[in-house]
């Protein structure tokens, strides 16, 4: 494994980049006049709080919530020539996360103060909706942050934006460890799920990578339990770069998506062959191929009213490892504003009120979904060179 994750860490080095969501944080879009965004962000974690750390929480696992607010800042794309700029957190603003006087099920945390900082940032915009990122490997807390501020804007969410962070650490030979800590986060991630689908707020939800993983765990496990919540309480559940098995004689995928079809109305799924981060989980996993690098899938849910749409995103502009298109490139954010809004497949399709559509497929349609970009993208060097030089580095026992 330590040979598998070197090649990572060479391809940092190399690029100069960090790796998944605790990189640099820009919106993908530069309005004029060109200024930063202010967001509030209501979080909760499972990290130990550590005010040396940015945002106030370490890469530590504490085994109790915390909530409260962040405030994210985050820039606009930068022109060319122009200096970097980069997103940070500014403060962050701690509260109890469980009130007096709520009766919860046996065990279950109590996430009612993180709920009240939901219920009163959606009455104070006069909207009900609310827009949940998880995140996924190699994320620091202010990397969650930032990024569910970003998307939620440049997808313009336009009501209450919400991060769960678990305690992924920032070193990228740790992936064994975030895996494990993911794990770890299930039960409070269920139970911000199921209060959540108690407050009647439009709920959306975005995982990426192992976030993702956790996230389909999460809803399939909900509906096993005791009292699960309500069938379809979430409307758009997006899945990206999504690090979860589909061996055809173990399809964890399959079983994971039965269980959690569900509670969402929609479930889309975007997928890239260039995605060097799951190239490399695929490795450590024994050779099992993950959800977010092939296409050549297809999920029909036992109730036609809750809809699986996978997308190829192959084509889209990504950061160096091609593992965080979803929220670096303009091509897919024009199409998750839409799958976020609750627009179907078919009218993103086809050109509509003078915009271009954001999907293409083949002549009939029955071919998988493509995002549409502008040309046919090439890999880059670094990818090209994991793809071709990882499959001659035998599988570590």
């Amino acid at each position: 494994m330590r040979q598998i994750w070197a090649v990572l860490l060479l391809a940092a080095t190399v690029t100069g980049c960090a790796i998944d969501d605790s990189g640099p944080v820009r919106s993908v879009w530069r309005p004029e006049p060109a200024k930063p965004t202010y967001s509030a962000v209501v979080y909760v974690t499972d990290r130990e709080a550590d005010a040396s750390f940015p945002g106030g929480y370490a890469t530590r696992w504490a085994g109790t919530p915390s909530c409260g607010t962040a405030e994210a800042v985050v820039p606009p794309a930068m022109a060319p020539g122009e200096a970097p700029q980069y997103g940070y957190v500014a403060k962050s603003h701690p509260v109890a996360c469980s009130t007096a006087g709520k009766a919860k099920l046996a065990g279950a945390p109590n996430l009612s103060g993180a709920i009240g900082l939901i219920e009163a940032e959606a009455k104070a915009k006069h909207c009900r909706s609310v827009f949940l990122f998880v995140h996924g490997f190699h994320t620091g807390f202010d990397g969650a942050v930032l990024r569910a501020a970003q998307v939620a804007h440049d997808a313009q969410t336009g009501c209450v934006v919400a991060a769960f962070s678990w305690s992924a650490e920032i070193n990228v030979d740790r992936y064994v460890s975030d895996l494990e800590h993911s794990d770890y986060a299930e039960p409070l991630l269920a139970e911000f799920l199921r209060e959540l689908a108690e407050s009647r707020l439009r709920v959306t939800v975005l995982g990426h990578s192992l976030g993702s993983r956790l996230t389909l765990m999460t809803l399939s496990g909900l509906g096993q339990s005791r009292e699960p919540p309500p069938p379809g309480f979430i409307d758009e559940l997006v899945l990206a770069g999504a690090d979860v098995g589909v061996e055809p004689k173990n399809n964890d995928f399959l079983k994971l998506m039965l269980g959690a079809a569900p509670f969402a109305k929609r479930t889309t799924i975007y997928t890239s062959a260039y995605d060097t981060v799951l190239e490399l989980s695929q490795r450590v996993h024994g050779g099992v191929k993950r959800l977010g690098s092939t296409s050549d899938l297809a999920f029909q849910a036992d109730d036609a009213s809750h809809v699986v749409d996978m997308i190829d995103a192959s084509g889209a502009r990504a950061d160096s490892l091609d593992h965080s298109y979803y929220a670096m490139s303009p091509e897919t954010m024009n199409d998750m504003t839409l799958a976020l809004a609750g627009v179907s497949l078919q009218t993103r399709i086809k050109p509509a009120k003078g915009s271009a559509a954001t999907l293409t497929c083949g002549p009939s349609c029955s071919e998988k979904m493509r995002l549409r970009t502008p040309d046919t993208r090439s890999p880059r060097f670094i990818t090209r060179f994991i793809l071709h030089v990882l499959p001659v580095i035998p599988l570590l026992r």
